[in-house]
């Protein structure tokens, strides 16, 4: 739903500071390609599953996370 929020953290700094392609964090996050792109664009929120695997993945803490207007997305109903 457009202008509704969630959770999110710029996953695609994180990952491009490991040198890290999408397909690649997306198989150590344990999501899709696609979701993945989703989720760094702010078309996805982010679940409780999939911050724990950020959080252990890249080293960073809850208090990373924030909550931002979600972009677009409205097929997500996040």
């Amino acid at each position: 739903m457009k202008g509704q929020k969630i959770l999110w953290i710029d996953i695609r700094s994180l990952r491009q500071k490991k040198g890290w392609r999408q397909q690649e964090t997306a198989n150590k996050i344990g999501v899709s390609r696609s979701y993945l792109s989703a989720m760094e664009n702010k078309r996805r929120g982010i679940s409780a599953n999939i911050m724990e695997s950020i959080i252990n993945i890249f080293g960073v803490r809850y208090e990373d996370f924030q909550r931002v207007e979600q972009k677009g997305g409205e097929k997500y109903g996040y």
